[in-house]
């Protein structure tokens, strides 16, 4: 896609989404990578009418969809740093603040999407995480989960895990994800999300990992034929905030910015569930070819990922408490098998 082109685009939907701003005003901008009516997109829109509302005129909440302030390192980086006071992203992102919060990226932990809300939103989890990088700057005010992760490749489908040997696939910035890739034997390539057009395109990399919600924002269909439900995490969204902006807010403000921000977690979940289904259907009407794993190769790829998280936690002893939490509330939340 042309980055211009892109830009322009996104420029054109933050500023049809920005509200004027007085000289009175406390200014909340809030930036996320995607695009279109995802779930990421939907949480800015409908926190903005809310917080607006409530602080009758005294907030501005101004959204920046596309990657217009910068890809997802930048504006991670610009909530740590205040030039930006909220960012919503995968919680991969939040670990370039606190390596902690990459412990849900970890394969196998989740038996499925529902699984994996339950324990982000159980209070005492939730609590626990979303203040993980308050010496850095930065707190949560939402979590929920989104997706799950699927495969997009462009002339080779992949239909068993011996499939992903030798491909390079974009994945998210994290040792997890390498790590993951490398027990398939894929070369993992940590790549902006605004990248991944041309470099599918030009052969840089055979495929890019994602969730549904980026191949129907981006159209991925133009580019890659096939696309894999791998389901081998769960994808959990958050929003971050600069902490010391967040504090300086008026008392009813900032329970204000809490409790919408809590409020929208089983929103947009539900949401997120509800479009995936059209997701799916879109991907296939545009001519693209919908992949299940077998049964048996499910199997296999849970267990060649199943100790993913648990292996690369070694090399960071301060993760490993928070990675402890994760799977005794993982078991608390898990059904019995029927």
């Amino acid at each position: 896609m042309n980055t211009r082109l892109f830009g322009a685009i996104a420029l054109g939907a933050a500023i049809a989404i920005a509200t004027p701003v007085s000289a009175q005003q406390i200014v909340m901008k809030i930036g996320t990578a995607t695009v279109g009516t995802g779930d990421q997109n939907m949480w800015m829109e409908r926190f903005k009418q809310r917080v607006e509302q409530r602080a009758g005129g005294r907030m501005a909440v101004n959204l920046f969809p596309g990657s217009q302030l910068g890809d997802n390192t930048r504006m991670m980086e610009g909530t740590q740093l205040g030039t930006l006071e909220a960012y919503v992203a995968p919680t991969v992102y939040l670990s370039i603040a606190d390596r902690r919060f990459m412990v849900l990226d970890s394969p196998g932990i989740f038996d499925d999407i529902e699984h994996g809300q339950r324990v982000v939103t159980d209070p005492g989890f939730r609590d626990m995480f979303l203040v993980l990088g308050t010496a850095k700057n930065v707190i949560g005010i939402s979590m929920w989960a989104s997706g799950t992760y699927c495969l997009m490749m462009r002339s080779k489908p992949v239909r068993t895990v011996d499939d992903f040997k030798g491909l390079k696939i974009r994945v998210l910035a994290s040792r997890v994800e390498s790590e993951t890739a490398r027990r398939l034997g894929s070369t993992g390539v940590p790549m902006a999300l605004g990248e991944v057009m041309q470099a599918v395109q030009t052969g840089v990399i055979d495929g890019a990992k994602g969730a549904l919600v980026v191949a129907d924002a981006f159209k991925m269909w133009t580019l890659t034929k096939y696309l894999t439900e791998t389901d081998e995490a769960v994808l959990v969204s958050a929003v971050a905030v600069h902490k010391p902006w967040f504090d300086k807010l008026p008392a009813d403000l900032r329970t204000a910015v809490l409790e919408e921000g809590k409020r929208l977690d089983q929103e947009m979940h539900d949401y997120s569930i509800e479009q995936r289904k059209g997701f799916r259907v879109n991907w296939v009407k545009n001519g693209g070819e919908l992949i299940q794993l077998a049964p048996a190769e499910r199997k296999k790829l849970t267990e060649r990922l199943a100790t993913v998280g648990e292996t690369v936690i070694q090399d960071f002893p301060e993760v490993k408490p928070v990675f402890q939490s994760m799977l005794d509330f993982a078991k608390k939340h898990r059904k019995p098998a029927s």
